[in-house]
């Protein structure tokens, strides 16, 4: 790894989920770092990721997980609104508040895990700005799907395309 870091995805209580281990590859202004993962311990409906991307928001209430399959094909994106990320060192925390929206290779896309955010709010105290930023990051993250913003601009894959040139051949 040329630039590695450890991501931290926290819950509102503080508990974590394991770490996951890449290299920062991109920093855009002060709102997004990019952190690359290859061969992370994630599936999708099954399928092993090849690759992926994750988007920490720096000011937005919102990470993006972009997955990818051994050809560089979007498998799915996942938006996490969450808490903006930290950044300590080589350690990337982001506080996830539950809350996804999820988007298809196609750009069709849905909110999930709804009946989760309001059981873990309560069960966990979520305050009132965590729970209004918990929305503006669902907000955000349907607006950019939308409007085909940034990552959803084709930045996520030519970013990926730049990364595995760099790595040069297997």
């Amino acid at each position: 790894m040329r630039n590695p870091v450890e991501t931290r995805k926290l819950k509102f209580d503080g508990t974590a989920k394991p770490s996951w281990h890449g290299d920062l590859v991109d920093a855009v202004d002060d709102r997004w770092l990019v952190v690359f993962f290859e061969r992370p311990a994630y599936a999708i409906r099954g399928e092993a990721v090849a690759y992926a991307l994750q988007f920490y928001g720096m000011r937005q209430p919102l990470s993006i997980l972009v997955c990818f399959d051994d050809t560089g094909t979007v498998m799915e994106w996942q938006c996490d609104a969450g808490l903006p990320a930290i950044i300590r060192g080589r350690v990337i925390e982001f506080t996830d508040l539950d809350l996804d929206v999820m988007v298809n290779p196609d750009g069709t896309h849905y909110v999930r895990d709804v009946e989760d955010f309001e059981t873990r709010s309560a069960a966990m105290g979520y305050s009132e700005e965590a729970k209004q930023a918990a929305w503006k990051g669902v907000a955000l993250a349907l607006l950019l799907v939308k409007r085909k913003r940034y990552p959803f601009d084709g930045s996520g894959e030519a970013l990926l395309g730049r990364v595995l040139a760099a790595q040069g051949p297997v």
